[in-house]
């Protein structure tokens, strides 16, 4: 497939990026899908209110002590409801929270959306403890492919 990097690379510098990690801990076994869904929506609040729009925002939340369950919830458009394509089944008392955020705005909008949003998580959900331990916000650089195949074989 041909693909123009120019233009690629003009689309790619309109979106600021963000990964994150939270460490959830409840004083009492919560539910991490309420968390989510709380999170996300007032990501989308602050995003919204900022006139950025999204791109790709999704969390993925791993419970400590876990078999492998984990829950999701994607959101890829600021007017479209946020999506759960996986599900806790029962409450948890921690885990860690991946958040990764694309979105058209400066990266710094999107720092300032996730810090408050997790920030609030306290008022929503009674003895949730959110600690952000990792958090990168930046512009990509303009795309260098190193291998191009040229003819169709």
């Amino acid at each position: 497939m041909a693909v123009d990097y120019e233009l690629y690379a003009q689309g790619e510098a309109l979106l600021g990026w963000l990964n994150s990690t939270v460490r959830l801990e409840g004083r009492k076994a919560f539910d991490a899908n309420a968390v989510l869904e709380r999170l996300v929506d007032a990501i989308q609040e602050r995003l919204r209110s900022a006139d950025a729009e999204v791109a790709h925002l999704k969390m993925t939340f791993s419970p400590d002590g876990g078999l492998g369950d984990i829950a999701v919830i994607n959101l890829v458009r600021n007017d479209y409801v946020p999506e759960v394509s996986q599900a806790l089944e029962h409450p948890v008392e921690s885990g860690q929270l991946i958040i990764n955020l694309r979105a058209e705005a400066a990266p710094e909008i999107l720092r300032d959306a996730v810090e408050s949003a997790v920030a609030g998580l306290a008022e929503h959900f009674r003895g949730l403890k959110a600690k952000l331990e990792h958090l990168e916000h930046f512009r990509p650089g303009k795309p260098q492919p190193t291998h191009r195949i040229s003819a169709s074989m």
